[in-house]
C-alpha cells in the first residue's frame, strides 16, 4: 500500500511539473500553428487531456533517446511492411509499458495479499512488467519483419523466371517489372508496384531498384537488384542475368536449408542428453544400487 501510494505521489508531482513547463513561454510552439496554416490548426481538447499531453510528449522523447535513432525505425518498418509511423510506433511502446506497468502492480499487490510479500517485490514485478510492455512492439516489428524477408526470398526465384521471359518476349523492364508485379500477390508484389509507382512519378529505374532493395533489406533481393541494374547500366543480356540471378537465389535458398537442418539436429540433442540419457541411466543402475544396498 505505502509503494501504491509513493508511485501515485510521484505520478502526481509529475503532472504538476509537466503542466507548469508546457505553460512556459516558447516562441517555437505560439508559431507554429500559424507556419502549418490555418488547415492543420489543432483542435480544442479537454483540460485532462491538455494536462497529459505534455507527459505523453516527453515520454515519447524519453523513447526516442533511449531506444533505436529514427533512421533505424524507419527501415525496420519499411522492412516489415508497416503503414506505421515512428511517432505512432514509439507511442505504441509507450502505451505497452504503461499497459506492462499496471499488470505488474496488479501482480505484484496479489501477491502481495496472497502471500504476504513485500513493497519491494511488487515493485520489481511492475518495473519487469513495464520493460516486458514496452519491448513487446518492437519484438513484433522483428518477427513481422522477419517473416515478411523470408516471404519475399521464396518469390523471388519465380518473380526472376517470369521477369526473365517477359523480357526475352520484347517487353521492356518497366513493364515486365508490371507484369510480374501482377502476377505475385505478396510482399514482393507490392514492393514492385511501390517501385513501378515511383517509376512513372518521374524516378530512373535504377534508382527505383535501389530503393527498393533498401526497403527490402534482404541480402538476396539486393544482390539481385544490383545485378539487374548493373545489367542495364552496360547492356548486358537481361535473360541471362535474370536466369542467373534466379539459380543463385535458388542455390542461397538450399543453403540456408542446410544450415537450419544442422541447427536443428545440434538442437534435438539437448532433449537426448538432458532427458532421455539420464533417464537410461537411472533405469539401468537402480537395480544394481538397491542389490547392492540390500547385500543380494
Amino acid at each position: 500500500m505505502i509503494a501504491l501510494l509513493c508511485l501515485c505521489l510521484a505520478a502526481g508531482l509529475g503532472l504538476v511539473w509537466s503542466w507548469a513547463h508546457a505553460r512556459r513561454f516558447s516562441l517555437e510552439r505560439r508559431l507554429a500553428p500559424r507556419l502549418r496554416g490555418s488547415s492543420t490548426v489543432s483542435v480544442a481538447r479537454g483540460p485532462f487531456a491538455r494536462m497529459v499531453a505534455p507527459v505523453i510528449a516527453d515520454a515519447s522523447r524519453l523513447v526516442a533517446r533511449l531506444g533505436a535513432p529514427t533512421e533505424e525505425l524507419e527501415r525496420r518498418l519499411a522492412r516489415a511492411g508497416s503503414a506505421t509511423a515512428v511517432a505512432r510506433h514509439r507511442a505504441q511502446a509507450l502505451a505497452g509499458a504503461a499497459a506492462g506497468l499496471a499488470a505488474g502492480l496488479a501482480v505484484g499487490l496479489l501477491l502481495g495479499v496472497a502471500r504476504g510479500t513485500g513493497p519491494v517485490v511488487a515493485l520489481v514485478v511492475a518495473a519487469c512488467g513495464a520493460v516486458l510492455g514496452g519491448l513487446a512492439p518492437d519484438v513484433l516489428l522483428s518477427r513481422r519483419a522477419a517473416a515478411r524477408g523470408g516471404r519475399m526470398r521464396h518469390e523471388l526465384p519465380a518473380a526472376a523466371e517470369m521477369l526473365a521471359l517477359a523480357v526475352v518476349a520484347g517487353e521492356s523492364v518497366p513493364a515486365a517489372l508490371d507484369r510480374v508485379a501482377t502476377l505475385s500477390p505478396g510482399p514482393l508484389g507490392d514492393e514492385l508496384r511501390t517501385a513501378l509507382a515511383e517509376i512513372r512519378a518521374g524516378r530512373t529505374v535504377a534508382s527505383a531498384l535501389d530503393r527498393f532493395a533498401a526497403r527490402a533489406g534482404e541480402p538476396v533481393v539486393t544482390s539481385f537488384t544490383d545485378a539487374l541494374v548493373t545489367a542495364i547500366e552496360r547492356g548486358t543480356p537481361l535473360a541471362e542475368v535474370l536466369h542467373a540471378q534466379a539459380t543463385d537465389v535458388r542455390d542461397r535458398g538450399r543453403q540456408v536449408l542446410l544450415e537450419e537442418g544442422g541447427k536443428r539436429e545440434i538442437a534435438m540433442l539437448v532433449p537426448v542428453v538432458l532427458l532421455i540419457l539420464p533417464v537410461t541411466v537411472l533405469f539401468a543402475l537402480y537395480p544394481g544400487l538397491i542389490a547392492l544396498r540390500l547385500g543380494l
